[in-house]
């Protein structure tokens, strides 16, 4: 273990490492979830078992997130958490370019589910902890930006191999990107233990485990602290309007423009959002996070109801490059909240529950959506999606409490 004095080495120099090795996890990542619907499709996957794939994925996801934020924590260790996630990931990869029946992969995109929840609340911990106060935000935001550079590479690149060659290639290309995040996790990546009193015995560790979810334990005492567990509240609202919405902005796009639009239109959201995490996280450790919070949630049901009302493709160009703004807003605020208030040995935990709010918001919004877009249409669809930031922005405004002092500013 390397102890590290964010003090003194500068936390910029060690968000190089963690950033390029989240970059190649989200390039990595994001090939299986846009890619497996139309590989499953290819094999004669009915349309209810092409959506359960990624159903499986976020719903096992979900609980696992969390379970592995507060196993790591216990553990007090990061680094074998990141690469049991990354060699995981490279296996299942393997596996997927092999297997031609559509209810195995359901099963391997559920193990994957399990593996990769290992990765990102570890690293968003490890970020976290060699971090400054007053830089929190800033250093989230760019861990923030490798992944929606990661997400925009491997969502192109994905389908162009598949197009230009066959689905295997493209399952072998993430493989390949996991492996090489793995070796470059186990020789560059520096352990920041999360407590003095590290825990390996296995009856101890499930004891703790047990403690930490308890509704009325002493350990989660810290979720009451500036509105916390409303932030998880507003996150899973926000994602439950935006999850419903991206399931069938790919079906909007095209049917308005072209499938070549509605890729550009989409790349352009998740590229950009890329470059704006780490400004507008700085901005947030400037202004605080609540103002950057609104902007996300509230800013999200505006991008919805444009949605609903939009024919023209320059008015949607704009609503994209807003969104990008949004998504940066609402995710790197969130992220950096959370490291405010979470203390030091509940960071992955509470860096797990951040990300399981969002993935039991995509599983309620596709659900949802679904079915008003099935009765009544993608416009009446994104209206009624659009309700569920609305609540949110009510609640950061009436729950949340400030984190940032002008102490800190």
């Amino acid at each position: 273990m390397i102890p590290l004095d964010p003090e003194k080495e500068g936390f910029s120099k060690s968000l190089v490492p963690i950033s390029t090795v989240n970059l190649l996890f989200s390039f990595a990542i994001i090939i299986p979830l846009v890619v497996m619907p139309l590989y499953a499709r290819s094999l004669g996957a009915t349309l209810l078992q092409a959506s359960l794939l990624l159903a499986t994925y976020y719903g096992v996801q979900t609980v696992s997130l969390v379970f592995m934020g507060a196993l790591s924590d216990i553990m007090g260790s990061r680094k074998p958490f990141i690469i049991f996630s990354l060699s995981g990931m490279a296996v299942i990869l393997l596996f997927i370019a092999f297997i031609n029946i559509p209810t195995l992969l359901i099963l391997l995109m559920g193990i994957m589910g399990f593996i990769a929840a290992g990765f990102r609340p570890t690293c968003m911990g490890l970020v976290s902890a060699i971090s400054l106060k007053h830089e929190k935000g800033k250093s989230l935001g760019i861990l923030n930006t490798s992944t929606s550079i990661g997400w925009a590479c491997g969502s192109f690149l994905g389908g162009l191999i598949a197009d230009l060659f066959n689905f295997a290639v493209t399952f072998y290309l993430a493989c390949s990107i996991a492996f090489t995040a793995v070796i470059l996790t186990i020789i560059f990546l520096i352990e920041i233990t999360t407590s003095t009193n590290k825990e390996r015995n296995f009856r101890r560790i499930i004891s703790s485990l047990k403690n930490r979810f308890l509704p009325n334990s002493d350990e989660n005492s810290y979720l009451k602290e500036h509105g916390l567990s409303w932030l998880y509240v507003v996150f899973y609202l926000r994602y439950s309007a935006y999850g419903g919405a991206f399931s069938f902005l790919s079906i909007f796009f095209a049917g308005l423009f072209s499938n070549s639009w509605a890729g550009i239109l989409i790349g352009i959201y998740l590229g950009l959002s890329g470059f704006l995490m780490a400004p507008i996280g700085k901005l947030s450790d400037k202004i605080g996070r609540k103002p950057i919070l609104i902007l996300g949630s509230l800013g999200t049901s505006v991008t919805l109801i444009i949605y609903a009302l939009a024919y023209d493709l320059f008015l949607l160009l704009a609503i994209q490059i807003f969104l990008s703004v949004v998504f940066a807003a609402i995710y790197t605020g969130g992220s950096a909240f959370v490291s405010d208030v979470a203390p030091e040995f509940k960071h992955n935990e509470a860096m797990g529950l951040l990300n399981s709010s969002l993935s039991l918001g995509a599983v309620t919004g596709s659900v949802l959506g679904g079915i008003t877009a099935q009765l009544f249409g993608l416009r009446v669809m994104f209206v009624f999606l659009a309700i569920f930031p609305i609540i949110g922005t009510v609640i950061v405004l009436l729950k949340l409490s400030e984190t940032i002092s002008s102490k800190t500013l």
